[in-house]
C-alpha cells in the first residue's frame, strides 16, 4: 500500500522535470486529438520516453486513453487538469 507521503514524493519526482510539464501543457492546450507521436515532436523528446511518461501518468490517474489499440488519443483526467493548473501557477 502506498501512503499519501509516498505518492506525494512520486508526484514531485515526476514533475520536477521539464518534459512531463510540457507533456501536460501540450495535452491541455491542444484543440485537436493528441497522440504520443505528436507530443514527441512538439516537445522534442523521444517517442519511447513520452510513452513511458504517459504510462506512469495513467497509473497515477493523471491521463487516460481514448480510441482503439493502434491510435490512442491522450487526455487529462480532472486530477491531471488540476495538477497542470497548479504547476502553471508556479511558472
Amino acid at each position: 500500500m502506498v501512503s499519501k507521503d509516498d505518492s506525494r514524493d512520486s508526484v514531485n519526482k515526476l514533475f520536477l522535470h521539464d518534459k512531463p510539464f510540457l507533456l501536460l501543457k501540450v495535452i491541455n492546450d491542444s484543440r485537436s486529438p493528441v497522440y504520443a507521436a505528436s507530443i514527441s515532436k512538439k516537445i522534442d523528446c523521444s517517442y519511447a520516453y513520452i510513452v513511458r511518461l504517459i504510462k506512469i501518468m495513467n497509473k497515477m490517474d493523471i491521463t487516460y486513453f481514448e480510441g482503439n489499440n493502434h491510435k490512442k488519443i491522450i487526455n487529462l483526467t480532472p486530477k491531471g487538469k488540476k495538477i497542470f493548473k497548479l504547476l502553471s501557477e508556479i511558472n
